[in-house]
């Protein structure tokens, strides 16, 4: 049976949020860490050690290493300034885009043999699947990826450092939790009441990787009846949004106060900055999408590269990077599990083939783009 979870940031996790992290602010704790249920760092082992003992001699001949990232610039800068601590003597230099972005850069200065990047981080989960096919990962088979979920790690290539769940949310100073969808179907339904025209937001899968995943996941599991959702949501005129960051924000300001998919790290985000934002994960089933970082096989630094990747799947990399993101990660320990942010194995994760959705990907924005588009054009008309 497969196990359903509900779990709404609502009123009385936000007053329990702001009194532990009070209480916490008074004892001399981090009032950060207090909304953390498990953060302790696990040492490396013996043969990750030895492994970057040698690896950082020669990277300090190297000097730097550059990654290349689709998290937000906190995350990557607080990886960064981790590891430079750690291993002085070799910068880190980060580059930060969204997802499809960051892989057409990547694609560019490949055809154009130009290497810039060393270590790469998205979302596209199945990209990565066929970037290693196409031989553009450094085959390494790192120490620490051991300790990351099977099901999404290939520990000759990449490992999961991240996972981003999808989820209805609303900012509840204008919109009520009764009206409020619990479902997609909800949301449609919703999204019909001329009340809501306008003021629904979603990802757009063009820009999007978490958006293309959210979109494939539910037209896999729910088929026409999930296009007919698309149709509603373009016909009340639903905000697209490339940066989930940007809709963070139009949220808070009010012109989308309703987003039928949200990322888990904005979430949580808000949840510790005590913003009215709150959400929910559908009981019927929840989008999530992998987030892997792989060593690029032309790497122009490649032991300091390797240096990065060991120490980015580490503990103490991963939770640097969490903290800095407020995500959740792909290790199975050693990371930090939020207190009011769902894990993977809470939630009715809608199962996809991710190699089929990169292959799928353009016939899916096709016809995105006809039912969706064409409604919300005739909409505007």
């Amino acid at each position: 049976m497969e196990k359903r979870y509900r779990f709404d940031l609502n009123r009385r996790h936000f007053l329990k949020a702001a009194g532990v992290m009070g209480g916490a602010a008074m004892l001399g704790v981090n009032p950060f860490d207090a909304l953390i249920a498990e953060a302790a760092i696990e040492p490396m082992d013996e043969a990750t050690l030895a492994e970057q003992e040698k690896l950082y001699a020669a990277a300090k001949k190297e000097k730097e290493v550059t990654l290349y990232q689709s998290s937000s610039t906190q995350a990557g800068s607080a990886l960064a300034k981790a590891f430079m601590k750690k291993y002085p003597g070799v910068k880190c230099n980060v580059f930060r885009a969204g997802s499809v972005k960051c892989h057409t850069r990547l694609d560019t200065e490949w055809r154009a043999k130009k290497y810039i990047c060393d270590v790469f981080h998205t979302s596209l989960y199945g990209a990565f699947l066929t970037l290693r096919d196409q031989g553009r990962f450094m085959t390494y088979a790192s120490p620490q990826a051991k300790y990351y979920r099977e099901d999404w790690t290939d520990p000759e290539h990449f490992a999961p450092v991240r996972f981003t769940t999808m989820a209805i949310a609303w900012n509840s100073d204008i919109v009520s939790d009764a009206e409020a969808p619990r479902s997609y179907a909800q949301g449609a339904e919703l999204a019909r009441d001329k009340k809501w025209f306008g003021k629904i937001a979603i990802g757009d899968p063009h820009g999007s990787a978490n958006a293309m995943t959210w979109l494939y996941s539910l037209v896999h599991k729910y088929g026409e009846t999930a296009w007919e959702w698309f149709r509603a949501y373009g016909e009340a005129d639903a905000g697209t949004f490339t940066s989930h960051g940007a809709m963070d924000k139009e949220m808070l300001a009010g012109k989308y106060p309703l987003s039928l998919e949200q990322l888990d790290y904005r979430i949580n985000k808000n949840m510790v900055k005590k913003t009215p934002i709150k959400a929910h994960w559908p009981e019927d089933g929840v989008a999530v999408g992998p987030g892997p970082a792989a060593i690029i096989k032309e790497a122009p630094h490649p032991n300091a590269a390797k240096l990065l990747y060991n120490f980015f799947l580490s503990s103490e990399g991963c939770q640097a990077f969490q903290k800095g993101g407020y995500s959740n990660t792909g290790r199975k320990t050693g990371g930090i599990k939020w207190k009011y942010l769902p894990g993977y194995d809470e939630l009715n994760i809608i199962k996809i083939d991710y190699y089929q959705m990169d292959k799928d990907r353009t016939a899916l924005l096709e016809k995105f783009d006809k039912v969706f588009g064409e409604a919300k054009k005739k909409a505007r008309s």
